[in-house]
């Protein structure tokens, strides 16, 4: 206390201003000391330090995990551990050799704010301000939410000021579940959130004559002939002349139509071939005769004509 008030009374002498002047210097700085006693400082507390008149001096400075302030006339000494009360009187000797009577006020912000900014599919993307501590729900929250008919939870996507060129990946669906608190992101000013699109899954299904009937993701710019190969092709008895698809349209009206595909292969206009959507249904339709079948009713026929003219020697 003896130190912090000659401080004081040096803070008042230097340049011989009015006396009422450092008389009110005198006072503030006996009396604010004794306010902040308790406060103390620790890494990554973020101290608001205000140099009266003097706005280039003043400002929110962080305690990085070091214990050393990021306040440039201080910026190699720890201040972990220390009051707010010598840090004022440190603050006060070196600033005293730049500006006229320094009067220096510090205090430690309890729940300071961190800008952060969120991208992607919130519903107002851009930087929030959140308390220091903040759960990435609750930035989430500042930004107005997720549009969930099209955010992908499960892969949030965080990139840390610190270091840009590593991203974090972390599973917020996953969390709802298990409330493991243990792996949430830590969160600091000028980090980057972003919300990644759910991936659409686009199927197709396939039935009728095919090998392996079913329900297959395609990509874009995949033909009718491509999404039959999917189904392993078409089976022996498929009419490639008639291929049935059927659409959906946005208005949730459903178009049919028969499609000539074997047309489009004796041609050579494989090009041409019709696109398939995702949503889509084909029918492959099977030929009511193939020349095994053929083959087998004549031969069948021709085996009960024998059969019949041999019982008929028989009973001769």
């Amino acid at each position: 206390m003896h130190r912090i008030v000659s401080v004081c009374i040096y803070a008042g002498k230097l340049t011989g201003v009015l006396l009422m002047k450092s008389i009110v210097l005198f006072v503030i700085c006996l009396f604010l000391p004794v306010l902040s006693w308790a406060g103390i400082i620790k890494k990554n507390d973020v101290l608001d330090i205000q140099v009266m008149s003097h706005p280039e001096f003043s400002g929110r400075f962080n305690v990085n995990s070091n214990g050393k302030l990021d306040y440039p006339l201080i910026a190699d000494q720890t201040v972990e551990n220390v009051s707010t009360s010598e840090l004022m009187n440190e603050l006060t000797f070196r600033l005293a050799s730049h500006i006229d009577n320094p009067l220096v006020l510090v205090s430690i912000i309890e729940n300071p704010e961190i800008q952060v900014t969120v991208l992607g599919q919130v519903v107002k993307p851009g930087p929030v301000k959140v308390f220091n501590g903040a759960s990435i729900q609750e930035v989430l929250e500042a930004a107005g939410g997720a549009v969930m008919e099209k955010a992908d939870l499960s892969n949030i996507k965080i990139i840390h000021h610190k270091s840009p060129d590593l991203s974090e990946f972390f599973n917020l669906s996953q969390f709802l579940k298990d409330g493991d608190v243990s792996k949430l992101p830590v969160l600091e000013t000028n980090d980057m959130v972003i919300v990644l699109a759910q991936e659409k899954q686009s199927k197709v299904k396939v039935i009728g004559a095919v090998q392996k009937p079913g329900l297959f993701d395609i990509t874009e710019k995949m033909n009718l002939f491509e999404a039959i190969y999917l189904a392993g092709g078409p089976s022996e008895k498929a009419d490639l002349s008639r291929i049935r698809r059927l659409s959906s349209t946005s208005d949730n009206k459903v178009i049919e139509e028969v499609i000539d595909l074997q047309k489009y292969i004796d041609d050579g206009n494989m090009e041409k071939l019709p696109l398939i959507s995702s949503g889509d249904v084909i029918i492959v339709y099977s030929r009511w005769f193939d020349w095994k079948t053929l083959l087998a009713i004549l031969n069948n026929a021709l085996l009960f004509v024998v059969t019949i003219q041999a019982f008929a020697g028989v009973f001769k």
